[in-house]
């Protein structure tokens, strides 16, 4: 397998990085939080850049996980009073957002080493044991295979068995920058989402269980917009989040197109596909001013953006919104593919 070492948990356990190239596209994943490290698309002329967000080496990613390209489990965003009921048995889980559980809480996946069990060089096959770490029932085998594939696409595809039945929420909260990492805020790139409605959130960013349209308001993506003027929109709204961090409600379901990306200076395009009915479009509101990133580069608010997607957050609360459980022993699957071509 064309697989070398990265780096070494704090227990000795190794961490691996493998090496894709397809389609003129090139990416690096390692195993720690099955973590995209690089993801090298052309933009006009052929010039490479890496799109994606990130540290130099694995003390960065061990130290703090924001930002990293991530897989996010066994629930993705927000479950709210870090609790829930199912099957008539009630589940504490970890408060590590006030009174919220966030991205699993300690089990968080982007914080745990995966084995590797399938590298060819187009793809890389990844697994973790779950075992419900936090406060979740049962246990979940996940497996999650990246494949580069020759039309520039970087598929994710996610599967999961449980021994008992879960909310389950799998995502990758991967930072884009279509310029290049590094290259400043995301301000002069376009954005568009294929959505009529999305889930307002109250002030701890926990959906209040309605769903509005977005027409006349300013997650109204529906063509592309540039995402300076968007998040400047939104703050003259009232925004609280400094930016974007909410969910869409997708046009459609199964497989199917649900958003696009660009940069007019380097001609750099993504095309964004899945099966979920949801995105969390955030734009790195909190990251802090200065962090370190590759190459010497700096980070700071709105550095990248994240098109996370997902059930919606707090499903569990909120039985009309769709899915977000796994039952036993039965097979759980999702995929989502990030595309890139030049304009």
């Amino acid at each position: 397998m064309p697989l070398k070492q990265f780096g070494t948990m704090p227990g000795g356990e190794p961490v691996w990085i493998a090496e894709l190239k397809a389609g003129g596209v090139a990416a690096e994943i390692i195993s720690y939080g099955a973590t995209v490290h690089k993801l090298s698309a052309p933009g006009r002329g052929g010039k490479l850049a890496d799109v994606v967000l990130g540290r130099d080496a694995l003390e960065g990613y061990l130290n703090s996980g924001t930002p990293a390209a991530s897989v996010i489990g066994r629930v993705a965003n927000r479950i709210s009073g870090h609790s829930f009921s199912l099957n008539g048995k009630r589940h504490v889980l970890d408060a590590n957002e006030k009174k919220n559980t966030l991205h699993g809480g300690r089990g968080n996946y982007a914080h745990k080493n995966f084995a590797v069990t399938d590298a060819t060089g187009e793809l890389v096959r990844m697994v973790l044991r779950d075992r419900g770490e936090g406060g979740f029932p049962g246990e979940i085998t996940v497996e999650v295979c990246y494949s580069l594939l020759e039309d520039g696409t970087l598929l994710m595809e996610y599967t999961a068995i449980p021994t008992v039945d879960t909310p389950i929420n799998l995502t990758n909260h991967i930072y884009f920058n279509l310029a290049g990492q590094g290259s400043g805020p995301i301000y002069g790139q376009e954005l568009s989402i294929n959505a009529n409605y999305y889930t307002p959130s109250d002030s701890r960013n926990i959906p209040t269980g309605e769903v509005f349209s977005v027409k006349k308001t300013p997650y109204d993506l529906r063509k592309p917009r540039n995402l300076g003027e968007a998040i400047r929109a939104l703050e003259k709204a009232g925004g609280i989040h400094n930016g974007f961090d909410i969910n869409f409600v997708l046009k459609g379901d199964g497989w199917r197109k649900i958003a696009e990306a660009s940069d007019a200076g380097s001609g750099r395009a993504m095309e964004v596909y899945t099966d979920l009915p949801g995105v969390q479009l955030y734009v790195g509101n909190h990251i802090k001013e200065g962090i370190a990133g590759k190459n010497g580069a700096a980070y700071g608010p709105h550095s990248g953006f994240c098109l996370e997607t997902q059930f919606f957050p707090d499903s569990i609360h909120n039985p009309h919104f769709p899915g977000g459980i796994a039952f036993a022993n039965e097979l759980f699957t999702t995929a989502t593919a990030y595309k890139f071509s030049t304009k």
